[in-house]
């Protein structure tokens, strides 16, 4: 799964004109002891993946949204 959300990241920066990220590191999210997703950190920017939705959204480094994509484009 990681490997096609890194994918995914890439192909979707890529699509917004952004360079392709050279290193992602993963990070979980955890609030009050639960786990609430995932979140992707690379150059310029991360994306959020949360618990239970079917999206990833992509933010800059000021925390603006950029866009939020299907997670099933993920899988394909």
């Amino acid at each position: 799964m990681n490997s096609s959300i890194h994918d995914l990241v890439a192909a979707t920066l890529s699509e917004l004109g952004l360079p392709a990220p050279t290193n992602i590191i993963q990070t979980m999210l955890m609030h009050d002891g639960y786990f609430v997703g995932w979140k992707f950190r690379y150059d310029g920017g991360y994306a959020i993946m949360r618990a239970g939705a079917n999206t990833i959204e992509l933010y800059d480094e000021q925390g603006t949204l950029l866009k939020t994509v299907a997670q099933q484009a993920a899988a394909a």
